[in-house]
């Protein structure tokens, strides 16, 4: 039993010296892995050319180290810089199939709102992960899947150590808030029709954990849409904007506002919506940024 078990292994080295197979793919075992869409799905080896659907799947790829295995994103795919040079799949409108399928993907990573998508490309027998992260537990476990798809679970564990330290020290800074020194927070997407984040948003718990009070969070849906009145009974004491063509000054300015209290005392903050609204690895940045903002005091 002994010389056929040692035969056997003379003869995989003999095939891998003639180059007829890698050792490893020899014993690659094949990958199985559930999406957030309750799929499953099966790779034979990690994926080597990748399209990504979401500019927060974009980040979590480059954060993956995969830069050389991204093949196809979208218009929107704006980080890291590089992101910009790969070849487009996809703008305004829905992802265009024949442009996925023409860079030969063995792995397309898509979003919540690709569900038409996801099932053409399965037709065509070519694999889609799909995610739909809630919160940023919810992101690290997407790294952590991703990670497994494309063999860089180390990287992934990085990326959790990233946002669980965040976490962590944001948490350690804020614990020992006194009653009532937590700040109302107005979000504010947009400003006509008046849009904030209420609960079951990255920005819902971006404010929490960052030690504030989302003004919206007993909202009905998680954009809605307020009106100025609401605004004017709840007296939020600071107010976050993301970046746009409206500068503070201009916030200040609006007509019937002044009498908001983060507007009479200074603290309207413009913050780069990419951290905050993106589920992917800066969130670990919007979170530090603003609980920094809430609560300067705590940082010096």
């Amino acid at each position: 039993m002994k010389k056929l078990s040692l035969l056997a292994l003379i003869a995989i080295l003999a095939l891998v010296a003639a180059g007829c197979a890698p050792i490893t793919a020899l014993f690659q075992r094949p990958i199985v892995l559930t999406d957030d869409f309750g799929r499953q799905i099966t790779l034979e080896k990690p994926a080597v050319r990748i399209v990504s659907l979401a500019p927060s799947t974009t980040e979590l790829l480059f954060a993956l180290g995969l830069s050389d295995k991204i093949v196809g994103v979208t218009e929107f795919c704006n980080y890291p810089a590089l992101a910009q040079t790969k070849e487009k799949v996809g703008g305004f409108g829905p992802p265009s199939v024949e442009k996925i399928v023409s860079v030969k993907p063995d792995l397309v990573v898509a979003a919540s709102l690709h569900q038409a998508v996801v099932e053409q490309l399965e037709q065509l027998n070519i694999p889609v992960l799909a995610v739909d992260p809630k919160n940023i537990a919810q992101v690290i476990a997407n790294a952590a899947l991703l990670g497994q798809a494309t063999g860089t679970t180390r990287q992934a564990q990085a990326i959790e150590q990233e946002l669980t330290a965040a976490m962590r020290e944001v948490e350690e800074k804020t614990r020992g808030l006194a009653e009532g020194s937590r700040p109302l927070v107005y979000f504010e997407i947009w400003h006509d029709p008046i849009t904030s984040a209420g609960p079951n948003t990255f920005i819902h718990e971006l404010i929490t954990r960052a030690g504030g009070i989302n003004l919206a969070s007993n909202a009905a849906t998680n954009f809605p849409v307020l009106s100025l009145e609401e605004i004017l009974a709840q007296k939020p004491t600071v107010m976050f904007r993301g970046h746009g063509p409206e500068t503070v000054e201009a916030i200040k300015q609006r007509a019937n506002w002044e009498t908001v209290p983060a507007i009479a005392n200074n603290r309207v903050y413009l913050v780069n919506e990419d951290l905050v609204l993106r589920p992917g690895p800066r969130l670990a940045l919007g979170l530090r940024e603003m609980a920094r903002l809430l609560h300067p005091d705590l940082w010096r």
